[in-house]
């Protein structure tokens, strides 16, 4: 058991012993310091980096100005751990209409783009309606997507940072910030090794990473600069002529004609200018409402959607996808874990449009103390009573969360001052990962004491039965012994031998407590999970 104290005047008092002691310090390869305490570690300051240029592995930017004030880049370096959202995914894009209109129970939701433009990552986007209303990508297709291209003036930058689980072979759907980014410097890596992948795309624009050469299955940190048109997400609309557009492709004969049928109830035709059409449509979609009860039956789940004005935003998206197409008008569905839209193309470029209807989101995870990004205004009306996918977001952010993951735990608070250790032996349960032997884990922490601010110092081995684990990422984090619940502080490597060791900084934000030290790592090359 390991207890966390407030750090006061003894951090001070600590940090003058240091300074005095500094000639008799030594430093093992492992990045753990021996002796007295020479310094804390100091926050980055995103204004100081981008007056100095400061860039980091890959040669990213250690900082980029954006609307929402300066912002300071991930840690390209930081080892995947198990408290990481990972992306594995490659499946094609599809996606089934239903008839369940109640509003949504609570989701978590990871966001890896710095700002957060929370709820609208754009994880799959599908643009083409079949003959059973399912909708699919068109052209399925993955061609290269352009890398290195600088932002200009009316662009837009973000940070995206994202843990991919590395296939043997084949490609691994990821997000994109909106519709037509484009990567501005990438980096894939584990810790200090970069990886080589390129960066794919399909007809309908949904972004996929493919490793290249011979690579073990691992997970990988792909963290990227990212650039888009300011334009995508608000401002005037394009106002073109119906020439203008790209061409949709027709629908169904049996889709065409219901939705003739949608466009007479809605009073939208292409006798109007597409800019007046899709202010029709959106005025109309945005008024749809949750319910409890199905839609009236038509013997069609688009009419009954779209009739009864009945739906969350899924259902939103999907009826203006069909309805839109309709007219001539080029449209996508987006979706992702708590949120569905929709993009047109107003004959210059392709929009993001919000239609609302999203649900509670339960978790927001680390986009809570990101900076928000504010997008150029939105030019259409929202009716009353209705509630935007940003004020879902933005109600989130007021009420506590837990973390995205499960282990991640409230910590008890205890008296000030005091505290115990935790040390050696401690072994894994039998759990196995990627069908090799599970690990076992021997765990010591070194530290009598632990405080805010101050590193804990720890070491350990990662075995199984018959070898070393070499090369594995281990994840450190507190437990309450009260709920089992956990709270993350930091991930280290195992070197050659199956050893490993390092000083993690407690946060100043961690309250004092009782805790367990817990040590988990989720396998990789000949070795399976292991969890003390």
């Amino acid at each position: 058991m390991l207890r966390v104290a407030r750090q006061g005047r003894w951090l001070r008092r600590l940090l003058l012993v240091a300074v005095a002691a500094a000639p008799t310090l030594a430093t093992r390869a492992s990045g753990r310091t021996e002796g007295a305490l020479l310094h804390e570690p100091i926050p980055a300051d995103p204004a100081e980096d981008l007056v100095m240029h400061v860039v980091l592995d890959g040669n990213l930017p250690a900082a980029i100005a954006t609307p929402a004030g300066n912002v300071g880049a991930p840690d390209p370096r930081r080892l995947p751990s198990s408290f990481d959202h990972t992306y594995s995914d490659a499946a094609e894009g599809r996606w089934i209409p239903d008839g369940d209109t109640r509003q949504p129970d609570g989701a978590a939701y990871d966001d890896p783009f710095s700002p957060s433009n929370a709820p609208f990552k754009r994880l799959t986007a599908l643009d083409v309606v079949r003959d059973d209303y399912t909708l699919e990508v068109r052209d399925p297709r993955r061609v290269a997507l352009a890398t290195g291209l600088p932002p200009d003036r009316a662009d837009d930058t973000f940070y995206s940072d994202l843990v991919i689980e590395i296939p043997h072979a084949g490609a691994v759907r990821i997000p994109s910030i909106g519709p037509n980014a484009h990567p501005v410097l990438t980096r894939l890596a584990v810790g200090a090794q970069e990886l080589p992948f390129r960066l794919l795309h399909d007809g309908a624009d949904n972004w996929f990473v493919e490793p290249l050469g011979t690579l073990t299955a691992t997970r990988a940190r792909l963290v990227m600069v990212l650039a888009i048109a300011r334009a995508a997400f608000g401002g005037p609309m394009s106002d073109a002529e119906w020439s203008d557009l790209p061409p949709v492709p027709p629908l169904p004969d049996h889709v065409a004609r219901e939705a003739a049928v949608v466009q007479n109830a809605i009073g939208v035709s292409r006798r109007m200018r597409p800019r007046d059409a899709i202010s029709k449509l959106v005025q109309y979609f945005r008024a749809f409402a949750a319910s409890k009860e199905p839609p009236h039956s038509r013997g069609s789940m688009y009419l009954d959607l779209a009739l009864s004005r009945s739906g969350v935003c899924r259902h939103r998206a999907f009826a203006f996808l069909v309805t839109a197409q309709s007219l001539g008008i080029p449209t996508r569905m987006v979706l992702n874990e708590i949120h569905a839209w929709v993009e047109i193309h107003d004959g210059s470029m392709w929009r993001r449009i919000d239609l609302g209807g999203a649900g509670h989101v339960s978790n927001l995870g680390a986009a809570e103390d990101r900076a928000v990004y504010e997008p150029a205004a939105d030019p259409f009306g929202w009716p009353a009573g209705s509630e935007r996918g940003d004020e879902v977001i933005a109600a989130a952010r007021l009420r506590p969360t837990e973390p995205l993951s499960s282990n991640r735990p409230h910590v008890a608070t205890s008296g000030e001052g005091s505290s115990e250790s935790m040390s050696g032996g401690a072994r894994t349960e039998n759990s196995t990962g990627g069908g090799w032997p599970h690990s076992t884990i021997t765990l010591e922490v070194t530290d009598t004491d632990a405080h805010r601010g101050l590193p804990l110092h720890v070491r350990g081995t990662v075995r199984t039965e018959d070898s070393t684990c070499v090369n594995l990422p281990v994840d450190l984090s507190f437990r309450d012994p009260r709920t089992g619940k956990r709270w993350p502080v930091g991930t280290l490597a195992t070197d050659d031998a199956g050893s490993f060791g390092g000083s993690l900084f407690i946060p100043r934000s961690t309250p004092v407590g009782d805790y367990d030290v817990v040590a988990h790592t989720l396998g990789g090359s000949r070795c399976g999970e292991g969890s003390n």
